[in-house]
């Protein structure tokens, strides 16, 4: 095991130039050593509806980008050079990321590749695959009143009650989610369906 000073890791550090400018939010490596990184500077894609108008949405929401790993045979780092372009761009409502109020968001990856974003002025969470298709959507405003159907739930709602969540991550049985506004952070159980095809 290489011995290295704490505070750097053992390869050179890497810029890259191609990825161009904006407001970054968020940085994951999948199991396989890809890179993900969620950045706004792009007008968003599949606006919600009564979002249409709204300029804090449009300028603060990115886009997570994939990039696969450039490493070399015999060396340590997995990125040895710059990739050329994203493997993947997922075309989704990332964010809020800017400089202020809601800080940097975060976002998930599992090790099946599912990745778990916040869309948080929605106050909407979603899973997606690797593939980007949606695989499900939770969340509506509910304020520290709100306990989703917990004993002292004195403001039931119909979904799980947020407020600005801002970062997302999973393990195999559990969703977390930081509840910015209400100060709290929500662990939410999966639940499992067998999707069972009959064949004809």
């Amino acid at each position: 095991m290489r011995r290295t000073h704490p505070g750097k890791v053992p390869w050179p550090s890497l810029f890259f130039e191609k990825f161009g400018k904006g407001r970054m939010g968020g940085v994951r490596f999948d199991y396989q050593g890809n890179l993900y990184v969620g950045k706004s500077g792009q007008n968003p894609v599949d606006i919600p509806k009564g979002y249409e108008k709204d300029d804090n949405f449009q300028r603060t929401t990115g886009r997570i980008y994939k990039f696969s790993t450039t490493k070399v045979v015999g060396k340590d780092n997995l990125f040895s050079e710059e990739p050329t372009a994203p493997a993947k761009v997922y075309d989704i409502n990332y964010g809020a990321i800017s400089p202020g109020f809601s800080r940097t968001p975060r976002f998930g990856v599992d090790g099946f590749g599912r990745i778990y974003y916040p869309t948080t002025l929605t106050n909407q969470v979603s899973v997606m695959d690797n593939n980007g298709n949606k695989i499900l959507t939770f969340g509506t405003y509910g304020n520290r009143d709100s306990l989703g159907g917990l004993p002292g739930d004195l403001v039931p709602t119909n979904d799980i009650p947020l407020a600005y969540p801002n970062s997302v991550d999973a393990t195999d049985d559990f969703i977390y989610v930081s509840d910015f506004v209400n100060i709290r952070i929500l662990r939410i159980e999966k639940k499992f369906a067998l999707n069972h095809v009959t064949k004809k």
